[in-house]
């Protein structure tokens, strides 16, 4: 059996639950220069999984030091571990590219917006009421008035229930919008496409 690795881009994704992650999977976690806290709860999921999961935290900082470091680690263990399938945890789509050209050379790698992805539970994304209600009411809002960043997304849906959705709640929501390819997001910026 070939292994797989998880490439986490912890700087554009801080929610995430190592116990969603299927247990013969091999994770790196990269952390930025400049994130000095990490929730308890993640490094306690992380101990568990003991050498199986790396935390590499990146040296300098600037646009998309982070996402380079990425790169070179996924190259880096391509020749490792050739016959290896890699997904990278990102929302951010700078590394479709780069993906893309992987994939033309037979190498085994994609890119997924949420962990939701990786685990098979999206198939009914779009029959969630609320999703449907998010996209029928961004839909009411002309394109360069929508929300720019993922936070004042989360804002924004918040508004659209009143404030009686939890955090978790809109967070499904938003991670929803990305896997269907309505939402996405490049050099910290949303694009709508819809």
């Amino acid at each position: 059996m070939s292994e797989k690795f998880l490439l986490i881009d912890y700087e554009n994704i801080q929610k995430v639950n190592i116990a969603d992650v299927p247990e013969d999977t091999l994770v790196r976690i990269f952390v930025g220069q400049s994130q000095k806290n990490i929730p308890f709860e993640l490094v306690q999921q992380a101990q568990i999984r003991g050498p199986r999961i790396e935390w590499i935290k990146i040296e300098g900082q600037g646009s998309n030091a982070l996402d380079f470091h990425i790169a070179y680690y996924m190259g880096k263990l391509q020749t490792e571990h050739q016959a290896a399938s890699f997904t990278i945890l990102s929302k951010d789509k700078g590394f479709d590219p780069l993906l893309a050209h992987i994939k033309k050379l037979k190498g085994n790698c994609r890119r997924i917006n949420s962990l939701f992805e990786l685990c098979g539970v999206t198939a009914n994304a779009l029959n969630d009421q609320n999703l449907k209600r998010t996209i029928e009411l961004l839909s009411k809002i002309d394109k360069s008035k929508r929300p720019r960043k993922r936070s004042t997304l989360s804002q924004h849906i918040s508004s659209f229930f009143q404030k009686k959705l939890g955090v978790s709640e809109i967070d499904k929501i938003i991670d929803y919008l990305f896997i269907e390819g309505l939402v996405s997001e490049t050099g910290g910026k949303l694009a709508y496409k819809f």
